[in-house]
């Protein structure tokens, strides 16, 4: 009995210790697991930040990675250029024009890089009436983006030789390049080509050739009455020329044209003054370099012929030497005919012509162009199927 008493208060006193010591495991527990959960909880929170801050950071890089490739763009634009004119031997050459002859500039400049050879950079100095629209400006610009071995600049003429004699041409923008020593003074020679030229190979060996004294050379010409008025053999015709800017601005040449012209005045603009003043400073280029369209077949011989007898009294120039410049030319300059490839019609195209339209083919602007002149409009499909043969099967 005392026994079984003792037992039993034996357990009861277990009990509670026992019941005590579970409540504190229980409480303990509890603790843990809300110390676990606000850990937790810190650490979500934590990561959410992380996670919001590395989003963040995201968009920066990438708004950072898109303003640097912006920015890169702008700089390869802008240097790559010179990089390239670096790189390459550079040739400059000078055009100029009103708003009339936007298109044949374009074919002109387009013939020129076309035919670059790989080392060759071309810098164009372009001299613009006050005629031509910002819309036009883009298109001659434009033509960087195809041909890239090239810099165009334009120079705006605004109303400069506005009211010198404009009856020949119908335009002041043949005068512009009496002032090229003044307006290009980073160059010390350059190429002027008319914009109704077509060159067919690259110009370095043109520009290369040493013009000692000389101020100009050009493809001669033939005005009678001037030589005569004049006293001298030396007549150039100023369509195509190799420019002696150093020498030109030694003299401050553009002074001296215009002081002339003020005081005799000219019927046939700048090229008289040119030949008026510089006559002794004035040499003939070979016959390569702005040779007429002479045709084809026995048109060939009677044109060689024609211009040999024109020039006999004056140069050196034979026939064979005329016939060997037509075959081998390098540029040619559509003067001596008052219709231009462009005004033509087509199927009377000779094959220079179909060679200008070629160069237009492979221009920028070819379908502004088949919609500007619409007597070629119908024929543009065709002369986009002929113009995917090589330009070596349209042999001059």
């Amino acid at each position: 009995m005392y026994k079984e008493k003792k037992l039993l208060l034996n357990e009861e006193r277990i009990k509670p210790k026992s019941n005590k010591k579970n409540f504190i495991n229980i409480k303990l527990k509890n603790k843990q697991k809300n110390n676990f959960t606000k850990k937790k909880n810190i650490n979500s929170s934590k990561v959410s930040k992380n996670i919001k801050k590395s989003s963040f950071l995201t968009k920066k890089y990438i708004i950072i990675i898109i303003l640097l490739s912006f920015i890169s763009i702008l700089i390869y634009k802008f240097f790559y250029s010179k990089f390239l004119a670096l790189k390459k031997h550079t040739i400059p050459i000078a055009f100029s024009l009103n708003d009339k002859y936007l298109y044949p500039l374009i074919v002109s400049l387009t013939s020129v890089l076309y035919n670059a050879s790989p080392n060759t950079f071309y810098v164009f100095y372009i001299l613009l009436g006050s005629g031509i629209s910002k819309k036009n400006e883009q298109k001659i610009l434009g033509l960087k983006e195809k041909y890239p071995n090239c810099e165009i600049n334009l120079i705006h003429m605004g109303e400069k030789f506005s009211k010198f004699n404009k009856n020949y041409y119908k335009s002041v923008a043949v005068y512009y390049r009496l002032e090229l020593s003044n307006l290009i003074t980073n160059e010390n020679k350059i190429i002027y080509l008319d914009v109704d030229t077509v060159t067919h190979k690259d110009l370095t060996e043109f520009y290369n050739i040493d013009m000692g004294k000389y101020y100009y050379m050009g493809f001669p010409g033939h005005d009678l009455t001037f030589r005569e008025f004049n006293g001298t053999r030396n007549f150039i015709n100023t369509g195509t020329m190799l420019v002696n800017l150093k020498k030109l601005r030694e003299v401050n040449a553009p002074v001296l044209l215009i002081d002339y012209y003020n005081k005799y005045g000219t019927k046939k603009v700048d090229e008289y003054l040119i030949n008026a003043v510089f006559y002794d400073k004035i040499q003939f280029l070979p016959f390569i370099y702005g040779i007429p369209d002479f045709g084809a077949g026995e048109r060939v011989t009677r044109s060689a012929s024609h211009f040999a007898k024109l020039f006999q009294n004056y140069t050196n120039f034979t026939v064979e030497e005329m016939e060997y410049a037509h075959e081998n030319r390098v540029v040619t300059h559509g003067c001596y005919d008052m219709t231009k490839w462009w005004q033509r019609k087509y199927h009377s195209l000779t094959n220079v012509g179909r060679q200008w339209f070629f160069y237009a083919s492979k221009s920028n602007i070819f379908d502004d162009f088949c919609k500007e002149y619409h007597q070629f409009e119908k024929h543009c499909k065709q002369i986009k199927n002929e113009m995917q043969n090589n330009i070596t099967n349209l042999k001059i």
